[in-house]
């Protein structure tokens, strides 16, 4: 998710949570919680008779794939992994803007307590920071609120959502599935009999939401709301991108030369050898790669469209879990100017102080952009977010100025449509995204459309719902539905795999409840497949083939 806002911290009933005993169980599978770790020396593990290097084919080079290779090849075991594009990472990538690095795909860490990705971080020397919850919130008119308008509304709604979180929580076997958190926030401002303008503006900032989920607050799930926890200590966002994460996790995969990129895969076949043995043949578009054990890692969006054929298909559990699942549609959008005219005081642009704040002393970590009265686009408007990445004193050396927009459902739907056909690089790529942006960053202090600094120079747009290889989609989240169905036991299910016919499962769809969708869910989805298959081996501490281990 980017910037989830809700953590397990927030528990207030004195024990623990169904989230923290998930992730409890999930970290008997972790490195950093088992007390003798897979170490890059040690790859010659005893075995008691097994094989001792098993043949495991990794499908996908994301996040889960290159943290399950790392710890199966620190092991000494044969991998190999297979990647349709023709680079690694997945959805974890960067673009280039006007010369600089920027992430497509996540840019937030959820909960910096226990969290890996920090802790890669902090290896790579990558640069992390945590902004403060300061926003900026322009109503439908484009009128900037007041302090005390917009604090009491901003803590009005996260006051809904926290209740919304705890309702979910008790109640979840009683909700209907078809409750969404709008209805949630539209039901309980009633009941407080709260007056019709506060009530309006309380329902435009719910609509935020959207920026969490990838999808409008309308499909979010209220009975599945309370797995959109995530870890508790604050949210870090990643400065200059997770390049050098990733180029660190491919280090020994790539040492070992197994590592095949441009190859799609087709199908998996479960079956025995004439001698008995099982075995898992992976078919590609030029030759079938024999394995003995498969971790299939590539995004929900992808196993929902079937762009692998299984054979022996997959279990009816796993097959329900994959349909009953959904897939966001978030997309990212950062837009350079000359300088950050939102921070430098402009004597050409005429201020109204009631209206357009002098953000000279400290620009906020957020800029909500409440849906406008009239039309930006088709006849419809749509609520939007923005992320000033530009001030020295939240993101140091790394600031610029850019504003990071975030936007999902239908309005990412449109300006995607914009840019079909267009290359990044070109004028009307860029007259594209200012047409359809300039409506809200206009609305910025100091904005003159006279001044060239308040004119965009470069922009560049994640286009994620168009990509088969990401699914067509961000990331997983949790929608309402008209029938009933058992989502957390959907991801344990696809969290489970099918480890007898040599075939697991891994990615954020995956996780531990806290982090399903998020970064650190596809990183630790991967490691405990890896511990998993090793532990099957006796490979790992001092477990044996057939221990409990999912």
């Amino acid at each position: 998710m980017e910037r989830k806002a809700h953590s397990v911290e927030d528990e207030s009933s004195g024990g623990p949570s169904r989230m923290q005993d998930d992730l409890k169980q999930c970290s008997i599978d972790f490195l950093e919680s088992l007390e003798q770790g897979v170490r890059a020396e040690d790859t010659n593990g005893s075995t008691n008779g097994l094989k001792s290097k098993p043949r495991v084919g990794i499908i996908g080079a994301g996040l889960a794939g290159l943290r399950c290779s790392e710890v199966l090849v620190s092991k000494g075991i044969d991998t190999t992994v297979l990647e349709a594009r023709d680079r690694i990472g997945g959805r974890v990538h960067q673009g280039d803007l006007f010369g600089r690095l920027v992430d497509m795909g996540p840019s937030w860490v959820h909960g910096a307590d226990g969290n890996p990705i920090i802790g890669r971080a902090k290896e790579t020397n990558t640069t992390t920071c945590s902004l403060d919850d300061s926003s900026l919130v322009y109503d439908s008119t484009g009128t900037a609120m007041s302090d005390e308008i917009m604090v009491e509304a901003l803590d009005s709604t996260w006051a809904l959502i926290s209740a919304a979180f705890k309702y979910s929580k008790e109640q979840c076997e009683n909700i209907a599935p078809e409750l969404s958190l709008k209805d949630f926030f539209s039901k309980t401002l009633e009941e407080q009999n709260v007056s019709p303008e506060k009530r309006d503006i309380t329902m435009l900032i719910g609509e935020i939401w959207g920026s969490f989920i990838g999808d409008p607050w309308e499909t979010q799930s209220l009975k599945w709301f309370w797995l959109e926890e995530c870890l508790s200590g604050d949210n870090i966002f990643v400065a200059d991108t997770h390049t050098k994460i990733i180029q660190a996790m491919a280090k020994s995969l790539l040492a070992h030369q197994n590592l095949y990129l441009s190859t799609t895969v087709l199908g998996i076949e479960s079956k025995k050898k004439e001698n008995g043995d099982d075995i898992v043949l992976v078919q590609t578009s030029d030759r079938v790669f024999e394995f003995d054990e498969v971790v299939v890692t590539i995004p929900l969006g992808c196993l929902k469209s079937n762009t692998i054929a299984f054979n022996p298909p997959l279990t009816p559990a796993i097959t329900q879990a994959i349909e009953d699942s959904s897939y966001s549609s978030l997309e990212k959008v950062f837009i350079a100017f000359p300088t950050a005219f939102w921070e430098v005081p402009s004597p050409l642009a005429q201020r109204d102080e009631d209206t357009r704040p002098d953000l000279t002393s400290g620009t906020p970590s957020f800029v909500h952009f409440l849906r406008p009265t009239d039309p930006i686009a088709e006849g419809a408007s749509w609520t939007i977010e923005a992320v000033p990445l530009s001030s020295s004193a939240k993101f140091g050396g790394l600031a610029q100025p850019t504003l990071l927009f975030s936007i999902h459902g239908p309005c990412a739907a449109h300006v995607t449509s914009l840019l079909e056909g267009l290359s990044p690089n070109t004028s009307e790529y860029l007259s594209a995204i200012i047409g359809f942006f300039r409506p809200y960053y206009s609305l910025l202090p100091n904005y003159s459309p006279n001044n060239p600094n308040c004119q965009p120079r470069a922009a560049l747009c994640s286009n994620w719902r168009n990509d088969k290889l990401a699914g067509n989609g961000s990331y997983t989240n949790f929608k309402a539905s008209e029938s009933q169905v058992l989502l957390d036991q959907n991801i344990l299910a696809m969290r489970a795999g099918m480890p007898d016919r040599g075939i697991w499962l891994a990615g954020e769809h995956t996780a531990p409840f806290v982090a399903v969708g998020t970064s650190t869910g596809a990183y630790w989805s991967g490691e405990a497949v890896g511990v998993r298959i090793l532990k099957n081996y006796k490979l790992f501490g001092g477990c044996t083939k057939g221990d409990r281990i999912d």
